[in-house]
């Protein structure tokens, strides 16, 4: 049987929820509370959930939920402060008795048709298992620094840090909601997921019992200058002690702070709470202000890993989101077996930041590349120069690696700082 058939493409109704987590606790390895549905309920863009239904009695149970996938609708910020429409891709899941069927890649199919109906050039998502999502044409669009810092970690003084206040309040939907994502969407770096439209929108508060591990509901601490707010950050503590140690854990999960005085006025909170002897983030940017603000860079043990996985759906849209920091003419030959809209020779001219993108077929290409390299450095985090040098783009016109590089690297490291 062919891959995939006996399976139809739905839309996942209310009244059908509970079989949609089912699905995804099957897939993630995990047994929910049945007092934290809500909370999943609400962390889920219930008009954007997708299923795959049985409906061939030799696939299983007919109309049984097989598979399911939703994304968020959002903007993402792109080099230099720009936004291009992007769909948030979560909840993807197979159910483990329909496995090696096909199923993802149906789902990845579907999800980019109704993308590009929508008109949002880029779909972005996080990976639980990195290896899965090359093959569909996503790239690692940005790293983060995971990072354990010490408690009380001195740091080189920030003129203006000392005349910040901090509130610490229970995080709360309805009353954090709109601080929180005014303060998102006045964030520049590339690759930050602006809040998203829609149900779902209070993904971010949602605080599952099952999850806490022993810790605290999230608090939110929100740093303010003469009363206006310039950061926040989600966190929770887990005190502990042995022999009369105190060595509990601060764990931080959203942040974002809009002066270099907001982000040393909120670690030096985050990290010198009482009975708390380790504060954890996986959310600092390669050049994150705070690695620069330690005095003992090495003391916060740390490790990098990938971030925000990217996928551009349509190449003249998202190219010409972003801005650009040298001119350039380039052309190149993209493969894209999936979104076939995407495949050809592209000319992208760059004049005084602003690229205008052509399509550009029977041209002799300057590169050759994949959509997934393509994907790679459209938030400026990696070269084309380096994929070049690691073989995976080719150079047919020397020396436009670099132009093209040069154009596109961002002059601060992408991240996504909400974990959608």
């Amino acid at each position: 049987m062919k891959k995939a058939a006996g399976y139809q493409s739905i839309s996942v109704p209310d009244h059908r929820l509970d079989e949609f987590f089912q699905v995804v606790q099957w897939a993630f390895v995990g047994e929910w509370l049945l007092e934290d549905r809500q909370d999943y309920v609400d962390a889920l863009p219930t008009e954007r959930a997708r299923g795959l239904e049985v409906e061939d009695p030799d696939r299983g149970e007919v109309g049984q939920i097989a598979a399911v996938h939703a994304s968020f609708g959002t903007e993402m910020t792109t080099p230099g402060g720009r936004r291009v429409p992007t769909a948030g891709l979560s909840w993807l899941s197979v159910h483990p008795a329909h496995r090696r069927r096909g199923l993802m890649s149906a789902m990845m199919k579907d999800h980019f048709r109704r993308c590009r109906e929508r008109g949002e050039a880029v779909s972005a998502l996080y990976a639980m298992e990195a290896a899965i999502y090359a093959r569909f044409g996503y790239g690692m669009g940005a790293q983060t620094v995971k990072a354990e810092i010490p408690r009380g970690a001195k740091m080189w003084p920030v003129e203006g840090a000392d005349d910040l206040t901090v509130r610490l309040e229970r995080a709360d939907f309805d009353a954090h909601d709109e601080l929180v994502s005014g303060l998102q969407a006045r964030l520049t770096r590339p690759g930050t997921v602006i809040n998203p439209v829609g149900s779902g929108r209070n993904a971010r508060f949602t605080d599952p019992v099952g999850n806490r591990k022993g810790m605290e509901m999230w608090r939110l601490a929100i740093v303010e200058d003469k009363g206006e707010p310039v950061g926040y950050a989600f966190f929770r503590r887990r005190a502990d002690s042995s022999i009369g140690i105190h060595d509990g854990v601060c764990q931080v999960r959203e942040f974002g702070a809009l002066t270099p005085a907001a982000s040393q006025r909120l670690w030096q909170t985050l990290t010198d709470f009482d009975l708390v002897e380790t504060t954890y983030t996986e959310n600092l940017a390669t050049d994150d202000p705070l690695l620069y603000q330690l005095v003992d860079a090495r003391g916060a043990r740390s490790k990098v890993i990938d971030n925000l996985w990217v996928r551009v759906l349509d190449v003249k849209s998202a190219l010409e989101s972003r801005e650009y920091f040298h001119d350039c003419d380039v052309t190149i030959s993209i493969t894209d077996k999936h979104v076939p809209e995407n495949a050809g020779e592209w000319r992208i001219v760059v004049r005084d930041g602003d690229a205008e993108v052509t399509k550009a077929d029977g041209s002799v290409p300057d590169l050759s590349m994949d959509i997934k390299h393509l994907s790679t450095v459209y938030l400026g985090g990696t070269s084309v120069e380096a994929l070049t040098a690691a073989g995976l783009v080719r150079e047919h016109t020397a020396g436009q690696a670099r132009e093209l590089a040069v154009a596109m690297l961002s002059p601060v490291a992408p991240l996504a700082n909400w974990d959608f």
